[in-house]
C-alpha cells in the first residue's frame, strides 16, 4: 500500500521559540536559509506523496501566503 495524502500539522503558537515566533509562525522560521515547511514539503514530495494537506492557526494567513507565493 503506498501512501499518498501527507497532514503537516502547523497550528501551533510556537512557545518555546518566543520571541521569534510572535510575529512568524514556527513553520516560516528558517534553518540554512530555507523554512521549516518548505523542508517537510520537500522530504513528502521527494516520498513520492502526491497530496499535502496543511493544519493551520496561529499566523495561518501568512502560511497560506507563503504557499500560494510558492
Amino acid at each position: 500500500m503506498k501512501i499518498k495524502t501527507a497532514l503537516i500539522l502547523c497550528a501551533g503558537f510556537g512557545k518555546r521559540l518566543n520571541p521569534l515566533t510572535l510575529k512568524t509562525p514556527k513553520p516560516l522560521l528558517k534553518l540554512k536559509n530555507i523554512t521549516m515547511l518548505e523542508n517537510c514539503i520537500n522530504l513528502i514530495i521527494n516520498l513520492g506523496i502526491e497530496k499535502i494537506y496543511l493544519n493551520t492557526f496561529h499566523l495561518g494567513g501568512q502560511i497560506f501566503d507563503f504557499i500560494k507565493s510558492k
